[in-house]
């Protein structure tokens, strides 16, 4: 799509959006357009394969989850996305659309080594990830936390607030994770570059 049919459509979902809710003074307003002036450089569009929608695509039938993934990523057949976000998952199960932490058991302490379980399959999102860049070109795939497991929170659980044992105003009887949770973190990469063992 070019700068200028993008702007277009912009522009005319703008105009949909307010119908009808101009007043007398915004009904003269004009808006211009300059395409030779930038004022934000945008990286891509993209989509998330977070709470599972990774594990629902995997589901379909083969063609439907070539469909799909050609009306995410093709340029050609679809939206032509160009950027991919996994979610690094927290939860013990998969409830509730929840994404399975690898390491879903308290090891009961900070202080203790973390039980890793990884399923070669982080939900289903590497696959939908090598799909992405293997076959489309996806070139930015990245992941971010939404919380640290349960156990290392204050409120024992990775949803509904809390905070992560030993930050600043948040102190717990099992001790400060911080240094555990970071190590989750660099796990999971490791995981997804191939360098750790599971």
């Amino acid at each position: 799509m070019t700068a200028s049919a993008l702007s277009l459509l912009l522009l005319a979902g703008a105009a949909l959006s307010h119908a009808g809710r101009v007043g007398p003074r915004q009904a003269g307003s004009t808006i211009t357009v300059d395409l030779s002036k930038t004022y934000q450089t945008i990286d891509g569009f993209g989509t998330s394969e977070a709470f599972q929608r990774a594990v629902q695509m995997s589901k379909l039938p083969e063609a439907a989850q070539r469909e799909a993934l050609d009306l995410l990523f093709s340029m050609t057949k679809g939206a032509g996305l160009s950027i991919l976000r996994n979610g690094i998952g927290s939860s013990p199960d998969m409830s509730s659309d929840h994404m399975v932490s690898i390491a879903p058991k308290s090891p009961g302490s900070p202080d203790k080594p973390l039980i890793y379980a990884w399923d070669g399959s982080d939900n289903k999102q590497l696959w939908v990830a090598q799909e992405a860049q293997n076959t489309y070109g996806v070139k930015t795939i990245y992941a971010d936390a939404w919380s640290a497991p349960g156990y290392m929170k204050t409120n024992g659980n990775d949803a509904n607030g809390g905070s992560l044992c030993g930050v600043s105003g948040a102190r717990c009887s099992s001790g400060d994770w911080k240094q555990a949770y970071a190590d989750y973190l660099v796990r999971y990469e490791e995981w997804w570059r191939g360098n750790a063992p599971p």
